[in-house]
């Protein structure tokens, strides 16, 4: 644990996809990840939020296809 930062670990996850070029996240949205998709919405990173995991592998898999952007499904 870094006790020299006050970033929290949706901070830290926002970053790394950002690093990464991500664009787009792909997700069934909960409290379970809630501080991730805050984080990238503040990377200026989009959040899909869909109904179910099929549908987050499926649209993120159909996106990639289409754009050749780099996603993250969570």
């Amino acid at each position: 644990m870094d006790t020299q930062t006050d970033k929290h670990g949706g901070e830290v996850v926002g970053q790394v996809l950002k690093d990464h070029n991500v664009k787009f996240v792909f997700c069934l949205s909960g409290g379970h990840i809630s501080p991730i998709l805050v984080a990238a919405e503040k990377q200026n990173i989009r959040v899909v939020d869909v109904r179910d995991e099929v549908t987050v592998l499926y649209d993120s898999g159909t996106f990639i296809i289409v754009t050749f952007s780099k996603r993250a499904s969570l």
